[in-house]
Parts: C-alpha cells; structure tokens; sequence
C-alpha cells in the first residue's frame, strides 16, 4: 500500500516521519527491522528481537479495523467487507470501516481488548495506516484473535488465508511469509507504504498447522529505498526463519 484515503474522502500519499533522527534533523538508518515469533504449541516466544521498537503499520493495522469490527458484532454486509479488505488489503473498504467506527477510537478500543502496550493511534485522525505498533503487540493481536469464538475467528482468519496473490493496489503481497513458507499452511497480512522519511514492509501472520507459529516481521527503510527492494529483505528474512521452525 502506498496511498491511503484521508479521514473524509481527500485522497493522500500516505507519509510519516518514522525516525525520530529525522525529526531532529539526524541522518536516518538505512534500515532497521523487528522479529517476534510465537511458538503456540509450546506457549514460548521463540524469537524477540527489538520486539518493542515502534514502526508505522502501514496495512497492518486492517488487522486493528477487523478486530474491532467482529468485537462489535460485524453484520453480514460488513463481513464481506471485512473479507475484500483483509484478502485484498483494500484502501477504500478499510477507509469506509475506518470512518464509520471512529477512526483513532478503533486503535484505542484494539490497545484495551487486546492488552497491547506500546500501540499509538494515528496523529492524523485520518492516516489509519500512520498508527504506530510493534512487533510484540502485532503478535499478541493475532493471540488475541485465536482466542475469539470460531465464528468471530474465521471472519478474520479466512481471508488471511486467502490472501491473493495480487492486491486491490496492483502490489505483489506474496512477499515475506507466503514466499518462505510455501509448503506449509498460512495466513497473513501486509504492509507497505513509502513517503515522509520511511518505506515500511511488513509481513506478519500464521505459519504451521494448527497455524502454530505467530511470526511478525517488521522493518522500516530509508526515504528513497525502492519499496521491491524492502519487500525483498523481508522475504530474504522470512526464509532464514524458516529452517528454525517446525511443521
């Protein structure tokens, strides 16, 4: 995702100056990233690295929109738009959901329900994807959700599972988990989105049967970084995890 609809109807780039040493007028890093997976057959954290370091969600936070919707009782008619968003990571459903459920109040209720500790609503009233989160609590929202009653569950879960190939934006979001595990059973959702100071690429979901592992990635590059080439680091990381995990 590179565009995001603005709180009304005003279309935007969407842009948030992620490095703080941007912000005081410091040379950015070229790049850092974060790296929590879940072991849920265990009940361990298996990997924590820099697992409380904040970066923009960017698409991520759909996952945020649909929680919330399913807590409130989705209706049939939301369902499917649940489901477009989520398997198409579709902006303008997303914008819709967003708009009508009150926009920052969702990552609010999200942080509340799902016991999340360093998840920050969008300064921007209208920049859904600007909200701030990290790996660790991205892990315990996908715990969170596990835990719902299967019907709740699989609103959310299906199109995860289901997530094509191609997103409503035209973007390749098989990057990441979908490309490094390959032969076992999955279910993600993505981001990515560049300007203001960052280009963020995201892979975050379930891998394994019985969807046992939580596994987030998150990283976040340098304005300027070809967004091909973001997506490509975290699939390169995606598969060094790969030999580490069971089936």
């Amino acid at each position: 995702m590179t565009i995001l609809i603005a709180f009304p109807v005003i279309a935007a780039i969407l842009g948030y100056v992620i490095f703080q040493s941007v912000a005081d007028g410091e040379t950015a890093p070229e790049r850092r990233d974060a790296t929590v997976v879940f072991d849920r057959k265990s009940g361990e954290q298996v990997i924590g690295d820099r697992g409380s370091e904040k970066f923009r969600t960017a698409s991520v936070v759909k996952l945020f929109i649909a929680l919330d919707a399913v807590t409130r009782k989705a209706s049939k008619a939301d369902e499917a738009q649940l489901h477009r968003m989520l398997a198409k990571s579709d902006d303008a459903v997303a914008n819709t959901l967003w708009t009508r459920n009150g926009g920052p109040a969702i990552v609010t209720r999200t942080v509340a329900v799902a016991g999340l500790k360093n998840t920050i609503p969008p300064a921007d009233a209208g920049r859904w994807g600007d909200t701030l989160s990290t790996a660790d609590d991205i892990a315990a929202v996908y715990r969170h959700i596990l835990g719902l009653p299967k019907t709740k569950r699989n609103v959310i879960l299906k199109p995860l599972r289901e997530a094509a190939r191609t997103a409503a934006d035209g973007f390749d979001q098989h990057f990441g988990i979908p490309s490094a595990f390959g032969d076992r059973p999955w279910a993600v959702k993505q981001g990515w989105a560049a300007g203001r100071g960052s280009v963020d690429a995201h892979t975050t979901g379930l891998v394994g049967e019985g969807d046992r592992y939580i596994v987030v990635i998150l990283s976040g590059s340098a304005e300027g970084t070809d967004l091909d080439a973001a997506t490509a680091a975290v699939t390169s990381m995606a598969r060094s995890l790969a030999p580490r995990l069971g089936k």
